[in-house]
């Protein structure tokens, strides 16, 4: 059964389960304010019997005082130990009138022929002084005719509700049904065409509209993450290209003329030994690319910056024979270590790479915020190109760039890194002056 049948009888039978639930709620209701406002005549109709019955000296005279009392069209009885000191009724039939009373109940309701009775009974002082017991019974015919009728006009306003019900859950469970159909088409049509359509935003604030507006997020992020690896394939290919041509002409080079020149030789062994580490540390920053993209989890703990930054500027002189000056106060940051030093160690081997002068790092803390500051006073950076510099293969000078070992995947790495770490990022740099890599990162709290 489809989602919009399914709706709309599911709809219809439990609102006319609680139709049918209230009107027969109502009937009993109705039913049983009429027994106790008849219950309640009959005890007014007693009381006054019986003060009247207590005003007479002797039982002389007292059943035309009594027929003046019976219930309409019903049996006023004076029973002593079972036995009937008066029956007298307002018709010929009602002696016929079958009627048990109970006991632990204030009044009894029995039928007869179809035709409700009410009874009851009260002690009463008979003028002998003697304690009797005075029965009451009156057929309740006008009640039997209200209930039948009520019945009956519960009944047809049931059925007639059922049609506007029916139309309204049809009503409704179009409503509900018709977005879920136009997201199934448009995936239908996104997986056969290959393409990321969206869907029309609603107006509205329901969750309609937030199921939609999540659909158009997932769509867009599908589609810039195909392109941005339409893009990332196509660049590899062609960064890989390059170093493999050079090996292959190197190759070729040895074959035609390696017997006969050493200096060829030993010319294209090391072009070869240069392009083939090139396309290492490629294939390197690419699978370590991919391992950011995958490994999204932070575990933040308490990082002390001037530790952090003195551990990698060691590494730094070690490595590279370069001075990695740290300046500024000791601050403590809730982070990931592991990749803020992932993050602080890409700034700094670009900054290394670029410049011959001493590498400047200042740790600045304002309003909860930490900022680091990585300052090289190397080549900088043009103006032009600095918007670019955070894309795949992006090299501001490709022949410097493949000197220095570059892939231009360096920085693609750092701004996946400072996503990952909630961390702003923002480059200034001025030609043959230097460059200024500032990061800001939250929750900063003094030592």
């Amino acid at each position: 059964m489809k989602l919009k049948s399914k709706i709309n009888v599911f709809s219809t039978l439990l609102t006319t389960i609680i139709l049918v639930a209230s009107f027969t709620g109502i009937y009993f209701l109705y039913k049983h304010l009429a027994f106790e406002t008849e219950y309640d005549q009959l005890q007014k109709r007693a009381d006054e019997l019986i003060g009247a019955v207590s005003q007479l000296d002797s039982v002389e005279g007292i059943e035309p005082l009594l027929r003046a009392y019976i219930p309409p069209s019903g049996l006023l009885r004076v029973v002593k130990d079972e036995q009937y000191l008066l029956n007298i009724q307002a018709t010929s039939s009602v002696e016929k009138i079958p009627f048990v009373l109970d006991e632990d109940e204030p009044y009894t309701i029995s039928s007869w022929q179809n035709i409700p009775m009410i009874a009851t009974a009260y002690p009463l002082i008979w003028p002998t002084d003697e304690i009797v017991t005075l029965q009451l019974v009156q057929p309740l015919p006008d009640i039997a005719q209200n209930m039948e009728i009520l019945k009956w006009i519960l009944i047809v306003m049931t059925i007639i509700a059922i049609l506007p019900i029916y139309l309204a859950s049809t009503v409704l469970a179009r409503i509900l049904v018709t977005p879920i159909q136009q997201l199934t088409n448009t995936m239908h049509h996104n997986i056969a065409t290959n393409r990321y359509e969206q869907l029309p935003q609603p107006t509205s604030k329901d969750e309609i509209a937030v199921m939609t507006s999540a659909y158009n997020a997932l769509m867009t992020k599908l589609e810039e993450n195909y392109t941005k690896q339409q893009q990332f394939v196509g660049n590899a290919s062609h960064e890989l290209k390059t170093p493999l041509t050079v090996i292959e002409s190197y190759a070729k080079l040895l074959e035609r003329r390696g017997l006969q020149n050493e200096q060829v030789v030993y010319e294209a062994l090391a072009a070869i030994t240069k392009e083939t580490a090139n396309m290492k540390n490629m294939i390197a920053q690419m699978l370590q690319l991919a391992s950011v993209s995958e490994n999204n989890k932070i575990n933040k703990k308490p990082v002390a910056m001037i530790p952090l930054l003195q551990e990698i500027a060691t590494s730094m002189q070690q490595a590279y024979s370069r001075e990695v000056k740290i300046i500024g106060e000791n601050i403590t940051l809730q982070t990931d270590e592991a990749k803020l030093k992932q993050l602080l160690y890409i700034f700094l081997d670009n900054a290394r790479k670029y410049s011959d002068e001493p590498i400047e790092v200042k740790v600045l803390a304002n309003n909860g915020f930490i900022k680091i500051l990585i300052t090289d006073f190397g080549v900088g950076i043009p103006e032009q190109d600095l918007p670019h510099l955070f894309e795949r293969f992006y090299r501001v000078d490709k022949d410097r760039n493949r000197k220095t070992g570059g892939t231009g995947l360096g920085l693609s790495i750092a701004r996946q890194l400072s996503d990952l770490l909630g961390a702003d990022v923002s480059i200034a740099s001025t030609v043959n002056v230097g460059t200024t890599i500032t990061l800001t990162l939250k929750e900063a709290s003094n030592e």
